[in-house]
């Protein structure tokens, strides 16, 4: 499978708690599943930041990517790490092992955290939407 097909968020552009619909941004995808990768997901600023240096789940969601090529350039815009934003980009995007329930993996992009996390919030339980929950 390639890495080109798929895309795990954890944060902002997973789907609704409430009424599970997706962010806009994702209409051209089809949501896959719960997934997770590993690494340290990070509060930054009202929004997560994950890292790959580490051994905790980051719990998040698979999509095939139907249109490719359009769908990362708009989450590229979003994230702010297109080519026209200044240095560094506050995230990167990456190609990942991303696994699933039922124990297979699959490659697919991500957007990773690029700046010092000393001093950040560390979120524990890897799940965004439940750190949001926490916090009411």
């Amino acid at each position: 499978m390639s890495c080109a097909q798929y895309l795990f968020v954890y944060g902002t552009l997973r789907r609704d708690p409430d009424d599970q619909t997706q962010h806009p941004f994702l209409d051209d995808c089809e949501y896959i599943g719960p997934a997770f990768i590993y690494g340290n997901l990070y509060e930054i600023d009202n929004y997560p930041g994950a890292v790959t240096s580490g051994t905790a789940q980051i719990k998040g969601e698979l999509y095939l990517l139907r249109a490719p090529e359009h769908t990362l350039s708009v989450l590229d815009i979003y994230e702010e790490c297109a080519t026209h934003f200044p240095q560094p980009h506050e995230y990167i995007r990456r190609q990942v092992l991303v696994d699933l329930p039922d124990r297979q993996s699959v490659c697919a992009w991500t957007y990773l955290y690029n700046r010092p996390t000393t001093g950040l919030q560390r979120i524990l339980s890897g799940d965004y939407l439940h750190h949001l929950k926490d916090k009411i």
